[in-house]
């Protein structure tokens, strides 16, 4: 996850309110997809090559949802 001061410039820096409106990037898995939330607080995967909502798979509803199934 990133740190919360550097969320806002990660995501200027790889332009998703242009590629990706609608979203926030949070996070990266490490493997070339962003985490990010959508307006209604559900969790995507999107990918930073092509990053775009066409692109993005939802994976919970919400971050407690995230949460729930990394705690068990």
């Amino acid at each position: 996850l990133w740190p919360p001061d550097e969320i806002e410039e990660m995501n200027r820096s790889y332009g998703v309110a242009k590629h990706a409106p609608g979203f926030l990037g949070f996070g990266s898995d490490g493997g070339g997809e962003m985490l990010a939330f959508d307006h209604n607080g559900a969790v995507f995967m999107l990918p930073f090559i092509g990053i775009s909502p066409k692109e993005a798979k939802k994976i919970a509803s919400s971050w407690s949802e995230v949460v729930s199934r990394i705690t068990g």
